[in-house]
């Protein structure tokens, strides 16, 4: 604690210095250098900053700036010196420029277009859109350019002019004489005298002259109103209710429109200097263009109350007693925040000892205000105006912060753990000691029910059970200091030194992690918020939502005890005084996230629109900006792809690269100065080319030629299912046939057996007939079973040896095939049978006589030749066709019985089997079979 001590010392002159200049005036960020000679402003309709300087055209996002001039490789423009600028259509600027006359740029893609305007110099002062036309300021001249027919027209000549500006129906031009109103061709007087500035808002004409402040509506109404000083610049607000004006002693005012009532602002005064220009943005933001550089001003809803006590270390620790603010200080005692209203008794802090000076926190408890210092607990008794050290045993620690709950006050202490002070009993009801701690240094306690009391150490947080002194150590947390500790409905939220917020239920387990890397201090639970000092910033926090915002202008002061309320105002003590904040809800302001810049594979262009790359390494860059231009918080983003999880972004650039074929939907979400996260979201779409192999036509064309093979494979597997079923069906068929004319001759011989031998068991006496009788019938019986064979035998092709050799067998065969189908079968055998085994012979004959016989019924052939032979231990068989008989026996689709039988002998016999088409437009069929099993 010592070390920490000393370091602040050194630290605190530096904090006090920027706490007494520090304002809520600040110059534009990346602009003030660039930006010294600038000469106008604007603010399109996205929001987006211009401004008109010597060194180009700049467009500024609130986190960076883009400078459009000759130097730009990838918006040049042939000109840097531009005295103005007018917007048009929304999103084009109309350039005069100081050497190239005037062009006319857009907003959206950076590209600028030369106007072929017909005046005698090349130097442009001011150019304005009125009703169509475009006005040009040059030295001595006012002219008029029509857009449409380029023709350029000299209205008026040897007029000095200093201002030209325009309502709806009327164009003013402004001279050392006086305000003009340009009537077709001529100029009418309409207010004498010289005018310090000028400028328009609609259908008036809003005129400073020296200290009086005039508006000129268009129906020709004038009001005016004296103001205390000369008016050196003035502009509408933004809502076009109101105008702002500064003065020659930098005097900030603001007055209603339609009566030039004064309106009470927070804006503060500016330096006296000569302004150029004043604007007033979107975002409530007032732009000062003037010698010194581009200036932002902005409303400050705090009031700093300079407060600094003669120590080395001006931390302030606050309370509200008795409806009054008490100041505890890091040395000086108590104090009030105002000498003349203090109700503190004189030389009270005379009263403490030298280490009781140093107070760290405060509790006000009735008449009683409790002193946490680094001498112990002391108490300030306000009905006796006493200031006493509270009585209880060792009652000299270093305390470094106090809690209440139930009567009771708990006191973290720097080196000695926990004490819980019974405030009634005026004892201590018990002392967690620093050793059961993970570190016996304690930053803060919370005590909640079930007697758990939590304990924010230097190492983390410890939840102690008060009844059995066991302690159980939170871990989920990051490498800086826990500070501060506050419950709300079930929730405990942690502040911490460097790591943002962490919020837990009650039994340890994390709940949220946000606004990670940002410091915070001590808190305070004020109207259902939770108010939490900041180094830098004062912060509100919704318990309920999580939403985080920073107080406006308070960024410019550190934080660190708990703020405090008094008479619906904030009072948080900062490290050179006391902020004083309303307690009010600020409106939240629409600010718009946009891509402001887009650079894919090294080649840049504004914003974004549909972006195509070719492959996947290409690199698309997106810089990313909320326009926002009230100082605050640093800008955070994130992003979601295709509607998936939203994804924290480091910065404000968005790197994409390695996206596969397709299309991508990128929206992106910014917060505002405040931390608030706007409702405008951007948008990116990302077409990421296929390969051409891979294209969605390709695709398409893939579909059709797959889609097409399995129609194809369908059809050729029913094709071949049909063929199968053909063949079971001529196999069913013969064999029903073969088993009918069976059955025939099986019953007869079976009753010409029951004739010969009948059975006694199933033959009565009466029924037996002796067999001599029955030798007629039986001889019938045979005579009808041998012409049924006979007649079988007619009508049966050989298609099978039938007990015969191959060698007789097929000669008979050739014969069969001529005398029935008049074709001619030549045979060359070469084989002797008894070196085939039968089986294998029979094999060989069928398969002649299945293919043939297929040969022949398909019309294919006339002349067969049939070759068998021995050959390197296995019989082959050659059957040659002069036509192509035999080419589709190959087909796994369409086949016969022929093409079956083939091929379940070659897989029986492990045979092999081909068909070939020869030179002589003929076929051949070759199989060949091993002789041995």
């Amino acid at each position: 604690m010592a070390k920490t001590f000393t370091q602040w010392c050194f630290l605190a002159p530096l904090l006090l210095l920027m706490t007494i200049f520090f304002s809520p005036i600040s110059s534009a960020k990346h602009l003030n250098n660039r930006s010294l000679h600038s000469i106008d402003i604007v603010q399109d309709n996205k929001g987006f900053i211009w401004l008109a300087t010597t060194n180009g055209l700049i467009r500024h996002d609130s986190e960076s700036s883009i400078t459009f001039n000759s130097n730009n490789k990838n918006w040049p423009l042939p000109f840097n010196w531009i005295n103005d600028i007018d917007l048009i259509n929304n999103d084009k600027l109309l350039l005069a420029t100081e050497t190239h006359h005037l062009w006319l740029f857009d907003t959206n893609t950076g590209t600028a277009t030369a106007l072929a305007t017909d005046v005698d110099s090349s130097s442009i002062h001011q150019v304005l859109e009125h009703q169509g036309m475009y006005y040009l300021n040059v030295t001595n001249k006012l002219y008029r350019f029509n857009p449409l027919t380029k023709e350029t027209q000299l209205i008026a000549n040897n007029v000095e002019i200093d201002n030209l500006e325009h309502t709806q129906k009327h164009l003013y031009i402004s001279t050392p004489e006086g305000v003009f109103k340009v009537v077709d061709n001529a100029l009418e007087l309409v207010e004498a005298d010289n005018i310090t500035a000028m400028s328009s808002i609609g259908t008036i004409l809003l005129i400073a002259k020296g200290n009086e402040l005039i508006t000129l509506s268009d129906n020709q109404e004038k009001k005016r109103i004296l103001v205390d000083n000369a008016i050196t610049s003035l502009t509408p607000s933004y809502d076009s209710v109101s105008l702002f004006t500064t003065d020659i002693k930098g005097k900030i005012n603001q007055y209603k429109l339609n009566n030039l009532a004064e309106i009470a602002h927070n804006y503060p005064n500016i330096l006296a200097t000569f302004v150029k220009k004043i604007f007033h943005d979107n975002t409530g933001v007032l732009w000062v263009l003037s010698n010194r550089g581009v200036e932002k001003t902005t409303q400050s809803i705090a009031k700093n109350i300079p407060k600094i006590f003669d120590v080395r270390f001006n931390a302030i620790a606050l309370a509200v007693h008795q409806n009054n603010l008490v100041l505890g200080s890091y040395g000086a005692g108590l104090n009030s925040l105002s000498e003349l209203n203090s109700f503190l008794p004189e030389g009270i802090n005379n009263q403490f000892s030298n280490n009781a000076k140093i107070i760290t926190d405060l509790y006000s408890d009735g008449n009683n205000l409790y002193i946490a210092t680094f001498d112990g607990l002391w108490q300030f008794n306000s009905a006796n105006q006493t200031l006493e050290r509270v009585n209880f045993p060792n009652n000299n620690l270093l305390l470094l912060s106090m809690k209440y709950k139930d009567g009771a006050l708990y006191l973290a202490t720097n080196a000695n753990g926990v004490l819980k002070f019974d405030i009634a009993n005026q004892r201590v009801e018990y002392h967690i000691q620093g050793e059961t701690l993970s570190s016996s240094e304690v930053i803060d306690s919370l005590a909640l029910t079930d007697n758990k009391l939590w304990v924010a150490t230097s190492t983390g947080i410890n939840i102690v059970n008060t009844n059995d002194k066991s302690v159980t150590k939170i871990n989920s947390f990051g490498e800086n200091k826990v500070i501060a500790l506050l419950e709300y409905k079930g929730k405990v939220f942690v502040s911490t030194k460097g790591d943002g917020f962490f919020i837990f239920n009650l039994k340890g387990e994390l709940l949220s992690h946000f606004a990670k890397n940002i410091t915070f201090g001590y808190m305070s639970l004020i109207n259902d918020e939770i108010w939490i000092s900041g180094r830098p910033g004062l912060y509100r926090l919704n318990p309920n939502t999580y939403q985080l915002n920073l107080i406006t202008n308070t960024e410019q002061f550190t934080f660190a005890k708990k703020p405090v309320l008094l008479d619906n105002k904030i009072y948080a003590s900062h490290y050179g005084g006391v902020i004083e904040v309303p307690l009010i809800i600020e409106d939240k302001i629409h600010t718009k996230t946009f891509i402001s810049k887009t650079i894919v594979s090294g080649k840049a262009k504004l914003l974004c629109d549909v972006i195509d790359i070719d492959s996947p390494n290409d690199i698309v860059t997106l810089e990313l900006a909320s326009l926002d231009f009230r100082p605050g918080q640093d800008k955070q983003f994130k992003y979601q792809i295709n509607g998936g999880y939203w994804n924290e972004i480091n910065g404000s650039q968005l790197t994409l690269t390695g996206l596969s074929s397709g299309a991508y939907h990128i929206e992106i979400m910014g917060t505002n100065s405040l931390g608030q996260w706007n409702d405008y979201k951007a948008y990116a779409d990302i077409n990421v080319s296929y390969p051409w192999y891979w294209h969605p036509n390709s695709q398409f064309f893939y579909a059709i030629i797959s889609i097409s093979l399995i129609i194809l494979t369908l059809w050729l597997l029913y094709l071949r299912s049909r063929s199968i079923s053909n063949i079971h069906k001529t196999l069913n068929d013969e064999l029903s046939n073969q088993s009918q004319a069976t059955s025939i001759i099986r019953r007869k011989l079976i009753k010409i057996q029951t004739l010969i031998a009948p059975n006694a068991e199933s033959l009565s006496t009466a029924e037996s007939i002796s067999n001599e009788k029955e030798i007629p019938y039986v001889q019938s019986l045979i005579r009808e079973c041998l012409d049924e064979l006979s007649t079988q035998n007619s009508h049966a092709a050989p298609s099978s040896l039938s007990g015969s050799s191959l060698t007789v067998a097929l000669p008979y065969l050739a014969d069969y095939f001529h005398r029935q189908f008049h074709v001619l079968v030549t045979l060359h055998l070469d084989v002797e049978d008894q070196d085939v085994r039968y089986s294998l012979q029979s094999a060989i004959y069928r398969i002649v006589y299945e293919a043939i016989l297929a040969a022949i019924s398909s019309d294919n052939g006339g002349v067969f030749e049939v070759r068998v032979n021995v050959s390197n231990g296995k019989i082959w068989l050659k059957i040659t066709s002069n036509e192509q008989s035999f080419a589709q026996f190959n087909s796994k689709i369409n086949f016969e019985m022929a093409m079956y039988y083939i091929r379940q002998v070659a897989n029986k016999f492990n045979g092999t089997f081909h068909t070939y088409d020869n030179q002589a437009n003929g076929s051949e069929l070759i199989l060949a079979i091993p002789l041995k099993k």
